[in-house]
């Protein structure tokens, strides 16, 4: 019996610690990032075994295991199988991710919860770190900073944990926990988070960080006085960052302002308008199967080399992908890809719905999340691969964490 406890103590350990290391571990990038990921899923599967029959029942888990199934027959039949299957076949386990996080962060009276912010602060402290010191001496004249060495996730840092952490202290102050010293720190905190995702010069982390804010405030059921003030003040001093980084960098005022009457994936005068209209006409003319994941600029440089660009896609040369989530999965997977992919993100957007509304709007972040997470109008890379989906996941994670937090409160025997 002593063994057997010392072995729960051990796995508990893993797990705390895993689960403190998951936003540290991704400033090291990509590959460092999934191979966390992937310990952390394998680990709490091992050790977690009064959770399995509840994880098993998850209606996301079902909605994303037949979506698995639809991307894997889509690369079984597309011309690049191999090429295809290498984002495909391990592509579950970003809904895995997120549901073992939603667990991990639901464990032991909230201990796991309160090391994940804390390491959360600690990387956003980082990497903000990393971001000044490459803003201020190293950039030259490009916009974009790439941060922690020399991957560009800056921005889907900042937008990932940074913006849990500064949720994070949104609650703390609206609830009235924190001390006065505490809410100065929050306060600062959350200004030198916004500076940071606004010198990233990534246009769309920049949206979703400032629309996640903006719908926060906005999504409630009343509003007082104070809140409203503290509102007003919040979005003055935001306001005032943001003007002064402009007027004092006119590199970044040129990327993030001009850009936005410029650079609309349907204006001819945007660098998008290419791989947008590519990626519209490849839907049209794969519109059952698609082309397969990972497949879209294979497929357009199989046509240019038989010299039939022009006349199938009516465009004269390649793009990587097409800038676009949902334009992505229908070009690679087709309509009924397509299909299966809105089923999830409307079981996931009405999940966050129904939480927001038997709360009586007094928390409404995963409902915000779901919002800007799956908005249709917005750049994406890599629809399958690891990239930008290692912080998606991790805030739909969060994001279920809340809903199911809340379910428990309830009594409530809903699963997610």
């Amino acid at each position: 019996m002593a063994s057997e406890g010392r072995w729960e103590s051990l796995q508990s350990k893993v797990l705390f610690a895993l689960t403190a290391l998951l936003p540290i571990a991704s400033l090291f990038g990509n590959a460092a990032a999934d191979i966390s990921l992937v310990v952390t899923i394998l680990v709490f599967a091992a050790t977690s075994h009064t959770k399995l029959r509840s994880f098993l029942q998850s209606k996301l888990l079902q909605i994303s295991v037949v979506f698995w199934l639809w991307i894997l027959f889509c690369s079984a039949i597309s011309t690049f199988p191999s090429h295809s299957f290498q984002d495909s076949l391990p592509w579950i386990r970003f809904p895995l991710y997120a549901l073992t996080l939603s667990y991990l962060l639901d464990k032991k009276a909230g201990r796991y919860l309160s090391v994940f912010i804390g390491a959360a602060i600690l990387g956003t402290l980082i990497e903000l770190s990393f971001m000044l010191y490459e803003y201020s001496y190293v950039r030259g004249e490009v916009a974009r900073l790439h941060g922690t060495f020399g991957k560009l996730i800056a921005g889907w840092y900042l937008t990932c944990f940074g913006l849990i952490a500064v949720f994070w202290c949104f609650e703390k102050l609206k609830n009235g926990i924190l001390d006065h010293r505490m809410r100065i720190a929050a306060g600062l905190f959350t200004v030198v988070v916004s500076y940071g995702v606004i010198i990233t010069g990534e246009i769309m982390s920049t949206l979703f960080f400032f629309g996640s804010l903006f719908l926060y405030v906005v999504i409630r059921k009343s509003y007082s006085l104070k809140s409203i003030s503290v509102i007003g003040l919040g979005l003055v001093i935001l306001l005032g960052c943001g003007a002064l980084v402009s007027l004092k960098d006119p590199i970044l005022q040129e990327r993030l302002i001009h850009s936005i009457t410029t650079r609309l994936p349907w204006m001819p005068s945007s660098d998008y308008n290419l791989p947008w209209t590519t990626g519209v006409t490849m839907a049209i003319e794969n519109p059952l199967f698609g082309v397969g994941p990972k497949n879209f600029n294979l497929y357009c440089l199989h046509l240019q080399q038989s010299g039939s660009l022009g006349a199938i896609l009516r465009v004269t040369e390649c793009q990587w992908h097409p800038h676009n989530l949902y334009l992505q999965i229908a070009d690679e997977t087709g309509i009924f890809g397509l299909i299966l992919f809105a089923c999830l993100a409307a079981y996931l957007v009405r999940s966050a719905y129904r939480h927001s509304k038997n709360n009586l709007w007094k928390n409404n972040i995963p409902l915000v999340m779901m919002m800007v997470i799956f908005f249709p109008i917005q750049t994406y890379s890599q629809a399958f691969g690891q990239s930008k989906n290692f912080y998606l996941w991790t805030l739909i994670g969060f994001a279920l964490f809340l809903i199911r937090q809340q379910l428990d409160d309830r009594d409530s025997n809903e699963s997610l």
